[in-house]
């Protein structure tokens, strides 16, 4: 089960019942278990859920709304008036109520420690599948393997060379990933763009993004067009150095 697979399950999953032990979730518990992105979203889902629940707990309905909506009810048998209220439409009244107390906040698009992560595991599972160092991109590789320091201020990316060379494509968050892999001082590095508005908006350093999993190492950074992701299984100080 992949990341993104995992999501989709999870999403219905509610920790205060008997879904726990609902071999249906057993598998994306355990991914989030393995994966710390995954592991951090789900804990957001939760917090977000809970404050939503707490919120719709929360609203008291207006005195002699239930007693209205009964009497409405029984006057429909007899011959239905468009002044009474229907029971669902009250209800669904309540619930736009409770959005518009506590409005969803949270970004429709990942964050960028998503994507460092997503990036990473990519990596760390996708094993010999790469074809990131085509000789169609060899202009670019050579860029990124001499490109002045710090990488992160001169990636010298463009879509249009990433289509036209045909490199690797993979999914994030339903968007396309092109990913370029090159070499510099000895160390193998693997590139991972993404289209800026594919991102969740906001500030990203790519020092303070660098973490690491043994000896795969990523960061994440922006720039006017694309999101990058930068990961090497060389470890955090070979990583350190290009940004």
């Amino acid at each position: 089960m992949n990341h993104h697979e995992a999501k989709f399950l999870l999403r219905a999953y509610r920790p205060d019942s008997g879904d726990a032990g609902d071999p249906v979730f057993a598998g994306a518990l355990d991914a989030a278990n393995h994966d710390p992105a995954l592991q951090a979203w789900l804990e957001r889902e939760q917090a977000f859920d809970r404050a939503l629940g707490a919120k719709l707990r929360g609203i008291q309905p207006p005195p002699g709304l239930r007693d209205a909506i009964l009497a409405g009810s029984r006057a429909s048998r007899h011959r239905r008036s468009r002044w009474k209220i229907p029971a669902w439409l009250a209800a669904a009244a309540c619930i736009a109520l409770a959005f518009t107390l506590f409005p969803r906040t949270r970004p429709i698009e990942p964050s960028a420690r998503e994507f460092a992560e997503f990036a990473l595991n990519e990596l760390a599972t996708s094993g010999s599948g790469h074809n990131g160092h085509r000789a169609d991109l060899s202009g670019l590789q050579a860029h990124l393997a001499s490109a002045s320091l710090p990488l992160s201020d001169n990636p010298g990316v463009s879509g249009d060379e990433l289509r036209d060379a045909d490199c690797r494509v993979i999914k994030f968050a339903g968007h396309d990933v092109f990913e370029v892999c090159f070499q510099r001082d000895g160390h193998w590095y693997h590139l991972y763009a993404l289209r800026i508005e594919n991102l969740a908006p906001g500030a990203v350093d790519a020092r303070s993004m660098l973490t690491s999993r043994g000896l795969f190492a990523t960061t994440a950074w922006k720039d006017a067009r694309f999101a990058y992701a930068l990961v090497t299984h060389d470890g955090a100080e070979a990583l350190r150095k290009l940004i």
